[in-house]
């Protein structure tokens, strides 16, 4: 059985990678690890503030999409592939 410790990565950790990518996304002048390098310069409490708001807000983006059907999670996820690339 292969073990697998070695590559799990703790849940805040993939949630800080996912909101640092969505700001640097949207943050023209800034790329993935500036954002990363900054919001890790920060206490843990703010960064706790600007992940979970960056995460909330993508949420109620996602409940906002899901009232237009299956056609508005495409593009939902289109228009989010997008600010991440």
């Amino acid at each position: 059985m292969a073990d697998h410790h070695a590559t799990r990565i703790p849940l805040s950790r993939l949630a800080r990678d996912v909101a640092s990518a969505l700001i640097a996304g949207l943050w023209p002048d800034r790329d993935f690890h500036e954002v990363e390098a900054r919001l890790s310069a920060l206490a843990p409490r703010a960064q706790a503030v600007i992940v979970g708001t960056t995460l909330g807000l993508l949420f109620l983006c996602a409940l906002f999409a899901a009232q237009f059907g299956v056609p508005g999670l495409f593009l939902y996820f289109l228009v989010a592939a997008a600010i991440v690339a």
